[in-house]
C-alpha cells in the first residue's frame, strides 16, 4: 500500500519568516480554488494549528517525530485521504533541531520521512542576492531535502521581480508573494507562548486579512510542483481509519473559552468516543453542574486572569468538584488555574486554591521543549514506572505553600522544579504536555477511576 496524495512542506531558513502566513494563504488560495487541502503542522504545536484550522475548517494534526516516530506516516494518511495536497507547516528553521547538533526532529527529516518537497518561505526584509546564497547553501547542506519552490514575504513591489529572478537562478520556481502590510503583522504578531491562538482572535477579520494576502499565490504551480516532486511513500501499517463516535458515560467536561485553548483534535475527539463532552467558559459560566470529569488544558489563564478571577461561582464550583472527589485532570495552563492566585504583570488574580501554591509569570521561559518524565507513585493517568513523553512551555514558576508529594520525576525537563503531577483527591496536575497518540490520557483516567455516568443507576 502507498501514499500518493500530493504533499508540500512549507519551511524557511530560520523561524519567525512568515511560514504560518505562507501555510494559511496557500490553504485559503487552494480552498477557494476549490480545493480540497488537509492541513499539518510539525511538533507539538498548539496556536499555529488552530489557525490552520480556522482558514480551512478542519483539525490540523500534529505530525511530530519525536514523539510519534514513523507513526507520522499513519496519521498522514489517515489524515490526508481524499485531500488534493497534503501542507505541513515546518518547526524553526530547515535543518534547526532540539538538540542543534543533528537533524533528529527538524523539519529537514520529516520532509525525507514522508518524501515530501520543501516550499521555501523568503523574508524579503533587507535582503537581495543573499536570497541566492541562502538557497544554495540550504541545497548543498543536505542533497536529499527536496527545496523546489519559494513564497516571497513581507516584500515591497519592487522588490518581487529582482527577488524573482534571484531565487529562480537558483533552481526554485517562485509560486507567490506576500506584500508587506502593518494589518497582516497586527493580525499574525507574537506575545510569549508565539502567535495569538485563533479562539482569542475576530475570526472574520483573520479571514479577510488572508483572503487578502492569498491572492498573489498561484495555486496551479503550488500543486504542480507537489504533484511533481512527491515520492510514493509505503504503508506497512494495519490502519483504522474510522472514528467512532458513541454516546453515553461518562459526562466530560472540557475548560475552553478564551484562556484554555491548548487541546489536541484527538483529544476532543476521544472524549467524543467516550462519553458526552461539556465545552465550559471560565470567564462566562457559574458552575460545572453535572460532570464526571473535568479536563483543563493548557493556554492562557495569565493573559485572562481578571476575567477567571471575576467569576468566583466557577472558581467556587471546581474547588467543590475536587473536594467532593470529582475527577480532574489539568495540563499547564490548567494547572495554574489551580493554584491559589496568578502573578501576573505585578497583579496578582486569585484562583481556584486547589493547590496551595503561588504561579508567578517570568520574562523567559522556565519549561521549553522536548521532556520526559518517570511515575514515581501510582497516579489515575499510569502507575509507577511509566515514562511520560510530551513537552513543556512555560514562562511560570509555581511557589509552594504547602508540602505535596509530587508523583513524576523528569529525566528531561523542568516541571517542578525536577518534579512534578500533583495529585489532590481524584484531581491530578502537571506542567507536561502529552499527545493522545504517544499517550492516551483521559481513556486511562476514564479507565483506572472506573468511571460511571451520573445519569446511570
Amino acid at each position: 500500500m502507498e501514499l500518493t496524495v500530493p504533499r508540500l512542506v512549507v519551511s524557511s531558513y530560520k523561524g519567525k519568516s512568515g511560514k504560518t502566513l505562507v501555510t494559511l494563504a496557500v490553504a485559503y488560495a487552494l480552498t477557494k480554488a476549490g480545493f480540497t487541502p488537509s492541513i499539518f503542522k510539525a511538533g507539538p504545536d498548539y496556536i499555529d494549528a488552530s489557525l490552520h484550522g480556522l482558514i480551512t475548517g478542519l483539525p490540523s494534526r500534529n505530525l511530530d517525530y519525536v514523539l510519534m516516530g514513523y507513526g507520522i506516516v499513519e496519521r498522514l494518511h489517515k489524515y490526508s485521504m481524499g485531500s488534493d495536497l497534503a501542507l505541513i507547516e515546518g518547526v524553526a528553521g530547515l535543518y534547526d533541531s532540539p538538540s542543534g547538533i543533528d537533524e533528529y526532529g527538524s523539519t529537514a527529516q520529516l520532509s525525507k520521512v514522508l518524501k515530501a518537497p520543501v516550499l521555501l518561505v523568503i523574508n524579503g526584509e533587507r535582503i537581495n542576492r543573499t536570497a541566492g546564497a541562502l538557497i544554495r547553501g540550504l541545497r548543498q547542506f543536505d542533497p536529499s531535502v527536496k527545496l523546489v519552490g519559494a513564497v516571497l514575504t513581507n516584500v515591497t513591489s519592487r522588490q518581487v521581480d529582482k527577488l524573482t529572478r534571484i531565487i529562480e537562478e537558483e533552481g526554485l520556481s517562485v509560486v507567490g508573494f506576500i506584500p508587506r502590510d502593518e494589518e497582516v503583522e497586527e493580525a499574525l504578531r507574537y506575545r510569549h507562548l508565539g502567535l495569538i491562538h485563533a479562539r482569542e482572535m475576530n475570526k472574520e477579520w483573520l479571514i479577510n486579512v488572508i483572503d487578502k494576502v492569498s491572492r498573489n499565490i498561484n495555486t496551479d504551480a503550488v500543486l504542480e510542483l507537489a504533484k511533481e516532486y512527491s515520492e510514493p511513500l509505503k504503508l506497512n501499517l494495519n490502519i483504522d481509519d474510522s472514528i467512532p463516535i458513541t454516546r453515553g458515560a461518562p459526562k466530560i467536561g472540557i475548560m475552553a473559552g478564551r484562556a484554555f485553548t491548548f487541546y489536541y483534535p484527538e483529544t476532543i475527539e476521544e472524549a467524543y468516543t467516550l462519553g458526552n463532552v461539556k465545552f465550559i467558559d471560565p470567564e462566562r459560566d457559574s458552575e460545572l453542574n453535572d460532570i464526571d470529569v473535568l479536563l483543563i488544558g493548557g493556554g492562557f489563564p495569565e493573559v485572562y486572569a481578571k476575567g477567571l478571577e471575576s467569576n468566583r461561582a466557577l472558581r467556587s464550583s471546581v474547588r467543590r468538584f475536587v473536594e467532593k472527589g470529582g475527577y480532574l485532570y489539568a495540563e499547564c495552563g490548567g494547572l495554574m488555574y489551580l493554584t491559589s492566585s496568578i502573578i501576573y504583570n505585578n497583579n496578582e488574580y486569585e484562583m481556584t486554591g486547589v493547590i496551595d501554591a503561588l504561579t508567578i509569570m517570568l520574562s523567559k521561559p522556565i519549561g521549553h521543549g522536548y521532556s520526559s518524565a518517570r511515575v514515581i507513585k501510582d497516579t489515575p493517568i499510569a502507575p509507577k514506572g511509566t515514562v511520560l513523553r510530551g513537552h513543556e512551555f512555560h514562562y511560570s514558576k509555581l511557589i509552594l505553600k504547602s508540602e505535596y508529594e509530587l508523583t513524576i520525576e523528569y529525566e528531561r525537563g523542568v516541571g517542578v522544579n525536577g518534579r512534578d503531577g500533583f495529585l489532590i483527591n481524584n484531581a491530578y496536575a502537571h506542567y507536561l504536555h502529552v499527545h493522545p497518540y504517544t499517550f492516551n490520557v483521559l481513556n486511562n483516567i476514564i479507565k483506572s477511576w472506573g468511571i460511571k455516568s451520573t445519569s446511570q443507576p
